[in-house]
């Protein structure tokens, strides 16, 4: 068998794919088990992931195919099929091989059977006369995120199949995720509920589309799926996502915007982006259809700002900043070397389609066929799937070793020091061997037991004399938390983890190891807080808020400037998520703290960092502060700023916070508190909590004298869920109390 192949390697058009997507069974969406990321095929077996992702893998298997079955099948890559010719059982295939010495010569071989698969070819590189438009396939096809600071940003997007869908999603979006984009409205409560409804809709256009009919997708979704959409907020979660100002125009050849032969899922999230645009008087979608489109030079006098682009659609004049073309690859051409003998193959096709029904929709193996592949690979000794083989490998421990080498330290072993985040990401076990005692390692003793301590696979090599108790203290025992679990110290070292040795300050190596590791948290936040902020979507509940939509909106703009300096400062990243967590900020406990800060306290962090994001938006301007005293900041209009302690602490030396957090002497002006799932806004005077009177109130109490600690797990919940102006007139009226019980104070005292 051989295997033609004009260019130089296999799939070469999903080569640099990384930011389009491929899943294996959402063509089945919404039935059951679409979401599977799991390909599950008896070989080339793949998850979904990035078009690179997948390509490789799929790659990686046929090499191990091709390697087994040789040399019965054999790879002719920049060879060019030219023709086909019938012959004495079978056919003569004319080709070109492009890197032949003496190009021009067609050979000839012979085959018995010939399998075409062509595919679908590439698409025009100026499929509209005088616009170039970058094939799908390409990185460069995708829509970037808006780094021109258009204020209205304009899109034209032609075509009516799952290309023309997703980038008219992508259009429209402040920044293009497709996975997020499957993922948001695959998984957003309450969307199972509907799956009955699409799939009713689905066989009513292929029905009508059977009986040579057109179906209006646009109608159905009206009647039947709006409502209950905006019901379940997705409606409102895609307009979190759409970019400010967007105006959307998409061009198909008919006057039904959808088309039966499209994903369901790709034509909810056109719809889905159309409705929100629709919403929102700042942006703007319309639909035109026209059988062919011109580019045009600029109206004179223009009735819009300038556009790199003017088109006509049928006399519609349309002005657009980017056009995306998506109507298909050149089919004909590729097909042109077959074509005499695919005479009659589109009836053909579709006498099989009609007698096979729904079956043709999304092929599937049967049993029997499985079984049969799965066979031959065994006979044939064919290696397991890349993504076998990587779980695999999971389960094989790494080992790494640090050592005292004079003032620095000798990191050895399979990965760089940043890698110890996989222990997290991953659950990649490792082996780490500490032959000298924690004295020995400065910071990086921290570093290595906050990933040791938040894994769960992963053992300490290390004489548990020297590191039992310094480790227990750090963890199981912590006077700053609950919960936590001390790692496995095993005595010995079971070797392998001498090669690629690098020396280097016990300082920098904490460092790397550190900002690895909040790197990974801070996606971990964003990942959850994203949903929240769209649909108050919260698995687990570690917000445990339902919080209202223009207050959500609230928290998620402070979040984009919380996130930018977070990324941009890892300093004040680490210093916020350390003090998140640990209520004593001075520097003999900075360890103590900083190895609490990881999975084990993943909730923690998120309902102290979700109900801090709340107060900022309401209590203006209250950011991250990266340096003590306290982890925020609030900038007050013509007076002093206010230093303030997001924290979600357990314990506070060892004893529990809501018994003794209203005596504790705080550092800063204002404490946000979230205790035990019971939610606590503290607001003190400006001066340090130290220096309250010692009839402060109990916890539980909203007044007395000296700084005020307020109770608030009722009210503030009622005022989240009531909405932006609510929790402000709430933290007014904290404010407003707490400065006329401190009036009285002082009045009090000069009268003394």
């Amino acid at each position: 068998m051989w295997l033609f192949e004009t260019a130089g390697e296999l799939l070469s058009l999903q080569s640099t794919t990384a930011r389009r997507r491929l899943d294996p069974h959402i063509y089945d969406w919404p039935a059951h088990d679409t979401t599977d990321p799991i390909a599950d095929l008896p070989i080339l077996d793949w998850e979904s992931g990035s078009c690179v992702s997948v390509r490789d893998d799929v790659l990686t298997g046929f090499e191990h195919i091709c390697l087994r079955v040789a040399p019965r099948l054999q790879k002719r890559p920049r060879h060019s099929v030219t023709g086909l010719d019938l012959a004495a059982d079978g056919y003569a295939v004319r080709y070109l091989d492009l890197d032949a010495p003496e190009p021009g010569q067609e050979p000839t071989e012979r085959f018995n059977m010939v399998l075409l698969a062509v595919g679908f070819g590439l698409e025009p590189d100026e499929p509209v006369q005088n616009i170039q438009s970058a094939s799908y396939w390409s990185d460069a096809g995708v829509p970037v995120a808006e780094f021109q600071g258009r204020p209205t940003p304009r899109f034209f997007v032609s075509g009516a199949g799952d290309g023309g869908l997703i980038d008219l999603v992508a259009a429209g979006a402040t920044n293009f995720d497709h996975a997020g984009m499957i993922g948001m409205i695959a998984n957003h409560p309450g969307i199972d509920e509907l799956s009955a409804v699409l799939a009713a809709i689905d066989i009513e256009a292929r029905t009508a589309d059977a009986a040579g009919a057109r179906y209006d997708f646009m109608a159905a979704y009206d009647a039947q799926l709006f409502a209950r959409l905006n019901a379940i907020g997705l409606v409102a979660a895609v307009t979190q996502q759409l970019r400010p100002g967007v105006r959307l125009t998409l061009q198909t050849q008919r006057a039904e915007m959808f088309e039966v032969s499209t994903s369901t899922l790709n034509r909810l999230a056109a719809y889905l982006t159309v409705k929100a645009c629709d919403a929102d008087a700042q942006r703007s979608f319309r639909h035109l259809h026209c059988d062919a489109v011109v580019r045009i030079d600029p109206p004179d006098p223009a009735h819009e700002p300038a556009a790199p682009f003017w088109l006509d659609c049928a006399g519609e004049m349309v002005a657009a900043d980017s056009v995306i073309v998506r109507r298909g690859p050149l089919r004909a051409a590729v097909r042109g070397p077959f074509e005499p003998h695919l005479a009659g193959h589109d009836d053909v096709h579709k006498e099989w389609l009609a007698r096979h029904g729904n079956a043709t929709l999304i092929p599937k193996l049967s049993g029997h066929a499985r079984t049969l592949f799965l066979e031959a690979a065994r006979k044939a000794g064919i290696p397991l799937a890349p993504r076998w083989q990587r779980h695999t490998e999971q389960q094989l421990p790494i080992s790494i070793q640090v050592r005292r080498s004079a003032d620095r330290l000798r990191w050895s072993g399979a990965i760089a020091a940043e890698e110890l985040v996989r222990a997290w990401s991953d659950d990649q076990a490792f082996e780490i061997i500490l032959p000298d005692g924690p004295d020995q390692f400065g910071a990086a003793a921290g570093a290595i037991l906050r990933v040791a301590c938040h894994s769960r696979v992963s053992r300490l090599h290390a004489t548990p004399a020297l590191w039992t108790q310094h480790v227990r203290a750090l963890s199981l025992d912590s006077l700053h938390a609950e919960g936590m679990t001390m790692p496995t110290i095993t005595g010995g070292n079971p070797g392998g983890a001498a090669q690629n040795p690098v020396e280097v300050a016990p300082d920098i190596l904490a460092r790397r190891i550190h900002r690895a590791l909040d790197a990974w948290l801070l996606d971990k936040l964003n990942a959850h807080l994203q949903p929240f902020f769209a649909s108050n979507a919260d698995p687990g509940r570690p917000v445990g808020l339902t919080v209202a939509n223009d207050l959500r909106a609230a928290m998620a703009a402070t979040w984009v400037d919380w996130r930018a300096s977070f990324a941009d400062d890892p300093g004040l990243l680490n210093h916020f998520l350390r003090l998140m967590i640990c209520a004593v900020e001075d520097g003999d406990n900075r360890d103590a703290a900083q190895v609490l800060v990881g999975p084990t306290k993943r909730k923690e962090i998120i309902r102290g960092t979700a109900v801090s994001l709340a107060i900022a938006a309401a209590w203006q301007t209250t950011s991250p502060k990266g340096a003590g005293p306290g982890n925020l900041i609030r900038e007050r209009d013509g007076d002093s700023a206010w230093a303030g302690h997001g924290c979600a602490a357990n314990l506070i030396n060892g004893n529990d916070m809501a018994l003794c957090a209203a005596s504790y002497m705080w550092q800063t002006q204002f404490v946000i508190l979230i205790v035990k799932g019971m939610i606590e806004v503290a607001r003190g005077a400006e001066r340090a909590f130290a220096q309250i009177d010692s009839d402060q109130p109990a916890l539980s109490e909203t007044d007395g004298a000296g700084p005020v600690i307020m109770s608030i797990n009722r009210d503030f919940s009622d005022a989240v869920a009531a909405g932006l102006g609510a929790l402000r007139d709430l933290l007014a009226a904290v404010e407003a109390r707490h400065f006329e019980v401190l009036n009285k104070a002082i009045e009090k005292g000069g009268a003394a």
